[in-house]
């Protein structure tokens, strides 16, 4: 098995870290690493890289799809894609953006298998800081949360949110080059989305070689997710303009059925930055817990140039 690398926490929750107001966050935590029943877990599924004609012209997502006839083309997107990713990554500077989290939670129903009972929700405004943090040749995001203040949001507390799910900028790091070795692709065929012509990729992550880990903190100790998904590549930049992302497997040692993600990104115009930059504008999640259901909408808005700011004090 190769290194594991904690670079993106897709889901987090109670029992994280405080972040400090105004400034980059602490050290992140020891990476979650897969244990070997987790391997074991993964390397059963059947992914996406198996699905029949049928099972592609069933998932909602793909219903207008123009299917590939052949996988000759994959290579050449893969190379140009992730040509493209590496110079976005390059070019995004410190940002910070307002934040809309609405957060809709709701139970199964004891009584009457199939049904959710009456749900509830939340509404919550933050500000969103992202910043690019290479390691080596792996790009790498911190992103964190603050108040209109300034001052840390703190994971324990929730904010009120039932559960916290963040790191979105970083969810194409699944096709980036540095990490293209350590997954499967299939090419799918073109798609319209966003009014642009897109080439789709599905991607599968390796259970033997994996190093990108999701972590889910609700659990003691953190489980560690692997991820499949698909990518809408648009045809002419080659910038991922969409990913939608769910479980390897589902994970029913800790009674987590699904987590899936819907990721849009477009290109904004920071105040105080000469150029556009390519980030999340919308992000969909969905997760199934324990007999819970919580789907939480973000919405980003208002991007700005992030400084960090200092003074000193007697």
């Amino acid at each position: 098995m190769g290194l594991l690398v904690l670079l993106t926490a897709l889901i987090l929750a109670a029992g994280g870290y405080a972040q400090q107001p105004l400034g980059p966050p602490p050290p992140s935590k020891p990476p979650v690493r897969m244990t070997p029943a987790e391997i074991e877990l993964y390397e059963r599924a059947r992914t996406l890289m198996d699905w029949t004609p049928r099972q592609i012209g069933s998932f909602p997502s793909l219903q207008k799809l123009r299917p590939a006839e052949s996988q000759a083309e994959l290579a050449t997107i893969l190379d140009r894609m992730g040509r493209t990713t590496v110079k976005v990554f390059s070019d995004l500077p410190n940002i910070s953006c307002d934040e809309e989290v609405s957060s809709h939670t709701n139970a199964k129903s004891p009584l009457a298998p199939g049904e959710w009972l009456r749900g509830n929700d939340v509404f919550r405004h933050f500000r969103y800081i992202i910043i690019p943090k290479p390691v080596g040749d792996v790009p790498l995001f911190e992103e964190y949360r603050t108040d209109r203040a300034g001052r840390p949001v703190e994971v324990p507390s929730g904010a009120g949110l039932s559960m916290f799910t963040s790191n979105f900028a970083g969810s194409w790091l699944y096709l980036s080059p540095s990490d293209q070795p350590h997954n499967r692709f299939r090419y799918f065929g073109t798609q319209s989305v966003q009014k642009r012509e897109c080439y789709v990729v599905g991607f599968a992550q390796d259970p033997k070689v994996a190093r990108i880990t999701a972590a889910f903190c609700l659990v003691d100790p953190p489980a560690a997710l692997l991820i499949q998904g698909l990518a809408w590549i648009d045809k002419q930049s080659f910038r991922i303009l969409r990913m939608e992302t769910w479980l390897l497997a589902p994970r029913s040692d800790i009674r987590l059925e699904s987590a899936d993600t819907v990721v849009n990104y477009f290109s904004v115009q920071p105040a105080d930055v000469d150029r556009a930059v390519w980030a999340p504008r919308d992000v969909a999640v969905t997760i199934l817990f324990q007999g819970r259901k919580v789907q939480n909408t973000h919405r980003y808005s208002n991007f700005q140039l992030f400084r960090v700011e200092s003074a000193i004090k007697p």
